[in-house]
C-alpha cells in the first residue's frame, strides 16, 4: 500500500490522469529504491530504539553488582536500594523580591541515595534499616549571596548525622493477633493531598509551598517509638508510645524557598550569627530556647491511639493524639529598654496539644454512568481537631512594650479536614476532587499561625483539583498530571493566589523513571500564601532509579 500510495500522490502532482499505466521504467525503479531505502532507514532506526528499550529494561548495575551478590552471601537477608535526583531552576530573572537577595537561578540540585536492609530472623521476626545520605550542591554551585543556610544548618546541603543517615531501624514482630514494631520509624496514618491526620511525624519543609505530597515518604522526619496493632476480628486497634521528639523543619534564612515577607533583608542577615542561630528575633527581640522535650521523662513522651472499625463498603476510624507542637511559640517573659527602645524578651519552647481524628473511607462503583458506563469511585474523609492551639497575638506584644503583664499568647482551637472523590476513568485515567479546610477559633486579625489554621485569615478552603492520563501507545508508560490548588480565605483576604503544577513522567523500565515538572504561582497579593511566591515559577526535572 506504501508503494501505490507514493505513486498516485506522484501523479496527482504530474497530473497524468493514467499515470500508472504510462510509468516509465526509469521512474519506477527510482520510487522502487526511495520507498525501499525509506523503509530500510526506518526499520534501522526502529532497531536502534528497541536495543536502546532493552538496554534499559535490563539496566540494573545496583542490583547486579552490590544488592543480588550481597543477598547471595547473606541468607535471609534482602535489600533495596533507591536513587533520586531532583532539580529544580526558577524561571524569572535574578531580582530581589521582598526581602530576599535572590541572586540565584536553582533551587535544588538534590542527589538521595536510600539503601533498605530487611533480615529475616525466622517467620516473625524482622530487622529493617533504612540508610540515607543526601548532598545539594546548589548552594555551592552558584557562587549567590542570597545562599547561606549552611552557615547554621549544614544538613541543608548534605546529611552527616547519624539521625539523618540511619533514617529508619527497626524490629517487627508480626503474629495473627498482633503486629509490634519497635525503633525508628515513621506512620503514615493519612491518605490526603496535605497533611490532616498524618500528624505523627514531624516534616522537612525546606521546600515550603513546593512540597507535595508525593515527596512525604522522603520528607517526614521518623521518631523512635513502640508501634503495637492489636486485630479483634476485622478491628484494628493501633497504639503508639513516642518517647522521641523532633520539631518540624523549615526553610530557614539564606535557603531558596524562605518567605520573602520575613525581615530583615539578606544582605543583613547573612552577617547576624545571633539571629540565624534563633538567639534574637528580626525585631531585636531576645530568645531564651528552651531545651525540647525530653525523652527521659515519661510525663514528656507522647502517646496516640487509633481504631478502624469496617462497616460494608466503608471503613471508619477514631484517632487521639497526646501530642507536643512540633513548632514552638514564643511567650513574653520580660521587657528591657537599649536606646531608648523597648524590647521583649521572649521564652521559646514547645506546648503540649489533644489531637482528636475522624477518618473514613468508602470503595465502590457507579453503574450505568453515561458515555463512560461502570465507573470505580473511592471516597475518603479525613479530619482533625486540635484543642488549645497557641498563637501569637500582636495585640499583646503591643501591650507587653507598654509594660501590660501578658505572655502574648492566645490559645485556641483549629480544625481541618478535606473530603476526596477519587474517580477511576477509562484509558487508566484518574480524576481527584478534594475540598479541603482550615478553620481557626475565635480568629481576629492580629493572630500569626498556629498548628490546623488557615493562613492569615479565619478560615480557609483549598480545594485541590487533579488528572492523570497515561498514553496507551507508550504502553502507559508516559503519563501527564495536572493539579491545580486554589486558596480561599475569609473574612479578609478573599483568593491567595493559586498552585498549578503539570508533570509529565516517562517510565523507562522497571528500574527507571524520569519527570518533567512546571509549578506556576499566580493570583493574590504579595502577603498571600501562593501570592508571596508569584516570581518563584520554576520548571525541575527528575529522575528514579531503583535497584
Amino acid at each position: 500500500m506504501l508503494f501505490w500510495q507514493l505513486i498516485d500522490e506522484e501523479a496527482h502532482l504530474l497530473g497524468f490522469r493514467f499515470f500508472r499505466q504510462r510509468l516509465t521504467g526509469w521512474h519506477l525503479s527510482f520510487l522502487l529504491l526511495v520507498t525501499f531505502s525509506g523503509e530500510v532507514a526506518t526499520a534501522s532506526m526502529r532497531d536502534r530504539l528497541a536495543g536502546f528499550d532493552r538496554f534499559l529494561a535490563t539496566f540494573d548495575p545496583g542490583g547486579r553488582y552490590l544488592t543480588r551478590p550481597i543477598e547471595r552471601l547473606v541468607p535471609g537477608l534482602t535489600l533495596n536500594g533507591t536513587y533520586t535526583f531532583a532539580s529544580d531552576a526558577l524561571l524569572s530573572s535574578h531580582d530581589n523580591v521582598g526581602f530576599r537577595d535572590r541572586d540565584y537561578r536553582w533551587l535544588q540540585f538534590q542527589s538521595l541515595f536510600e539503601l533498605e536492609a530487611n533480615y529475616q530472623v525466622n517467620s516473625n521476626i524482622q530487622i529493617t534499616g533504612i540508610f540515607h545520605a543526601l548532598y545539594d550542591p546548589v548552594y555551592a554551585l552558584q557562587g549567590s549571596d542570597g545562599l547561606y543556610a549552611p552557615k547554621e544548618n549544614e544538613r541543608l546541603r548534605g546529611y552527616e548525622d547519624s539521625k539523618d543517615i540511619a533514617r529508619e531501624l527497626y524490629v517487627s514482630l508480626r503474629t495473627l493477633k498482633f503486629d509490634l514494631v519497635l525503633g525508628k520509624q515513621q506512620i503514615a496514618w493519612g491518605k490526603m493531598d496535605g497533611r490532616f491526620i498524618d500528624a505523627i511525624n514531624p516534616m522537612d519543609g525546606r521546600e515550603s509551598v513546593q512540597l507535595e505530597s508525593s515527596d512525604y515518604e522522603r520528607r517526614r522526619i521518623p521518631l523512635w517509638m513502640a508501634n503495637l496493632t492489636y486485630y479483634v476480628g476485622s478491628v484494628s486497634l493501633n497504639f503508639l508510645w513516642i518517647p522521641g521528639f523532633e520539631p518540624d523543619e523549615h526553610a530557614t534564612y539564606g535557603s531558596p524557598w524562605y518567605s520573602p515577607l520575613y525581615s530583615p533583608a539578606d544582605s543583613v542577615a547573612r552577617h547576624n550569627p545571633t539571629l540565624l542561630q534563633g538567639n534574637v528575633t528580626a525585631d531585636g527581640y531576645t530568645v531564651d530556647r528552651r531545651s525540647k522535650p525530653n525523652w527521659n521523662d515519661f510525663a514528656e513522651h507522647q502517646l496516640a491511639f487509633r481504631v478502624d472499625v469496617p462497616f460494608g463498603a466503608w471503613t471508619a476510624g477514631l484517632i487521639y493524639f497526646y501530642a507536643w507542637d512540633k513548632n514552638p511559640s514564643d511567650s513574653i517573659t520580660g521587657r528591657f529598654t537599649e536606646n531608648g527602645v523597648n524590647y521583649l524578651s521572649l521564652e521559646r519552647r514547645h506546648r503540649r496539644l489533644h489531637h482528636f481524628g475522624f477518618t473514613a473511607d468508602y470503595a465502590g462503583t457507579l453503574s450505568s454512568v453515561p458515555i463512560v458506563g461502570t465507573l470505580p469511585v473511592v471516597l475518603r474523609v479525613e479530619a482533625l481537631l486540635s484543642k488549645g492551639v497557641p498563637f501569637a497575638d500582636l495585640d499583646e506584644y503591643t501591650a507587653a512594650l507598654e509594660g501590660a503583664d501578658v505572655d502574648g499568647l492566645r490559645e485556641t482551637d483549629t480544625i481541618k479536614g478535606a473530603i476526596a472523590f477519587e474517580f477511576a476513568f477509562p484509558h487508566n485515567t484518574t480524576f481527584i476532587f478534594q475540598p479541603s479546610l482550615y478553620y481557626t477559633k475565635d480568629w481576629k486579625s492580629t493572630l500569626g499561625s498556629g498548628f490546623g489554621g488557615a493562613v492569615g485569615d479565619a478560615w480557609a478552603l483549598a480545594p485541590v483539583i487533579f488528572i492523570k492520563r497515561p498514553f496507551r501507545f507508550t504502553r502507559d508508560r508516559l503519563a501527564i498530571g495536572l493539579t491545580l490548588t486554589p486558596y480561599l480565605s475569609q473574612p479578609t483576604r478573599n483568593s491567595q493566589g493559586m498552585k498549578t503544577k503539570v508533570k509529565v513522567s516517562y517510565e523507562f523500565s522497571q528500574y527507571l523513571r524520569g519527570k518533567i515538572v512546571y509549578t506556576n504561582y499566580s493570583g493574590g497579593d504579595g502577603n498571600d500564601l501562593f501570592g508571596g511566591y508569584r516570581r518563584y515559577d520554576n520548571i525541575g526535572i527528575g529522575f528514579i532509579y531503583e535497584f
